[in-house]
């Protein structure tokens, strides 16, 4: 029988509900070995951050949203990685 990854990283709680199938099939690529670091990862924190893995199971939006603000306005990952859209002043 062979080794089914995703079977076993829904088992471990660290995969749920329904995903796009591009996804699956990475999921379903990684070796026995790579998916056991996965859940071995997982446990790790769960044990070290048991309070930040008991609110990550209940957080779907970025509380701003709960407040109006759009999320993706709030976020300065491509400001700083250079990969954003931000225009530069010329002297």
């Amino acid at each position: 029988m062979a080794f089914d990854s995703v079977a076993a990283l829904r088992d471990a709680g660290i995969l749920g509900g329904t995903m796009k199938p591009e996804l699956e099939e990475f999921y379903g690529s990684l070796t026995q070995q790579e998916t056991e670091v996965l859940i071995s990862a997982k446990n790790r924190l769960s044990a070290v951050l048991p309070d930040v893995v008991a609110h990550s199971a209940d957080w779907t939006t970025p509380e701003a949203t709960q407040h109006g603000f759009d999320a993706a306005m709030l976020c300065a990952c491509g400001l700083w990685s250079g990969s954003g859209q931000a225009q530069t002043m010329e002297n």
